[in-house]
């Protein structure tokens, strides 16, 4: 068997491609790997060397870093900034969502004859990574066999919560025109593929619900389980994302301006780790606030979780289930969110996760865990638990490969059903 998996999000650098994004298209790989060879289609920016010799390069260390082998294409993308004017992105998106700037760069003939000659190849299944790469689908004329499509966020719903967030009116309201053609072509890829992934049975259960959508499975965010750690002796406090993300940025200020100050007020001892990559996109970056430091990327994942005593993910706007979330959960420490920034999650406010919105209220159990090495125990230990059972990354790949597993008898029924 052999799966063409496509893809708009190349990881350029991969000692810092630990987005979220790039976690799960490494789930999904690691699972496909064992029960198929494995071509991969990227489109990439268009800086980047796509030369034979450079892709045979990218080749040899992507298959290290996906622990895979795997056969590798590169097309780049459709290069709009130098061709549209933004009036134009405007006016022709508000008609196809191929001609808004998250997906026109691979909606054009050469991505379009990318994805044909790999077809050519005669792959048994395509799995395509997001709605970014869906585009290529859309408009040729070939024939693809079945289509394995990780919608993974509910793209209308993430882009309609960020323009509430755009100050601007006049581009807040332009924005609000592009959200029918991107529900429309969402619709369309969701109706052309034959199993569609999203990462929550709330989401899944939206778009059967809503839309009457066949074929919608859940694959949750899932994460290795590490060694438990003990409760941190330091009163620290930690935030992680990657700021190439903006409503990682906006829970990072959020954080920073009004939560923080109450915290800091009641427990002036206690810190504020910002980590992730890069820390200078955060507007308060550089400000010299007492308590807080920007720590950038961090490798040692175990050693930053081991000095933090709770995680915090004051998330404001997106879709999706937040990996932050249930990586802090998986090493036992106690996590204060948002409702938006553990929607999808399976945990209990209260018993498992607290849950607030208000800043105040949202500082206040941070304090309170701050404060009770106990309580962080009892919480940190309870969302372990749930993560042992529901997001284990080794449960999660055997349900991948149930789903992916093609034989030429069931074919039918999985279009079918």
């Amino acid at each position: 068997m052999r799966v063409l998996i496509v893809s708009n999000h190349f990881p350029v650098n991969l000692s810092t491609s630990t987005h979220g994004v790039h976690k799960r298209l490494k789930m999904f790989i690691e699972a496909i790997k064992d029960i198929a060879e494995i071509d991969i289609l990227f489109y990439v920016p268009c800086d980047v060397n796509t030369s034979p010799s450079s892709v045979t390069q990218f080749e040899h260390s992507l298959s290290k870093y996906f622990n895979a082998a795997i056969r590798l294409f590169l097309c780049r993308r459709f290069d709009y900034k130098k061709s549209k004017a933004k009036w134009w992105l405007y006016c022709a998106g508000a008609f196809s969502f191929l001609s808004q700037p998250d997906y026109i760069g691979t909606g054009t003939i050469q991505q379009v004859r990318a994805l044909e000659s790999c077809l050519c190849h005669n792959p048994d299944a395509v799995f395509v990574h997001r709605l970014s790469a869906m585009g290529p689908f859309l408009v040729t004329r070939k024939s693809f066999p079945p289509v394995f499509f990780d919608l993974d966020d509910i793209e209308h719903i993430a882009f309609k919560r960020g323009i509430r967030y755009i100050r601007k009116t006049r581009t807040r309201l332009l924005n609000y025109i592009l959200l029918p053609a991107l529900f429309w072509g969402q619709y369309r890829s969701i109706r052309l593929s034959d199993r569609t992934f999203v990462c929550s049975e709330v989401d899944r259960q939206f778009l059967v619900d809503h839309y009457r959508l066949k074929g919608v499975v859940s694959i949750p965010n899932a994460v290795r389980i590490p060694d438990p750690q003990p409760v941190a002796t330091e009163q620290a406090l930690l935030f992680i994302g990657s700021y190439l993300h903006k409503p990682n940025i906006d829970a990072a200020e959020f954080l920073i301006k009004r939560i923080w100050p109450h915290i800091h007020e009641v427990l002036p001892t206690a810190t504020l780790i910002i980590a992730g990559f890069p820390p200078e996109k955060i507007p308060s970056y550089g400000s010299d606030i007492p308590g807080i430091s920007f720590t950038g990327f961090v490798e040692d994942l175990d050693g930053l979780y081991r000095k933090s005593r709770v995680v915090c993910a004051p998330i404001l706007s997106g879709s999706g289930t937040r990996v932050k979330i249930i990586e802090a959960a998986a090493y036992g420490k106690p996590v204060v969110s948002t409702a938006m920034g553990a929607e999808g999650i399976q945990m209990d406010h209260g018993k498992e996760i607290f849950l607030y919105d208000n800043p105040n209220a949202f500082a206040k159990a941070c304090i309170e865990l701050l404060s009770d090495p106990g309580l962080c125990d009892r919480m940190g230990s309870a969302a372990r638990a749930v993560v042992i059972s529901k997001y284990d990354k080794k449960i999660v790949q055997r349900l991948i490969q149930k789903h992916l597993k093609i034989g030429n008898d069931n074919i039918d029924n999985l279009r079918a059903n």
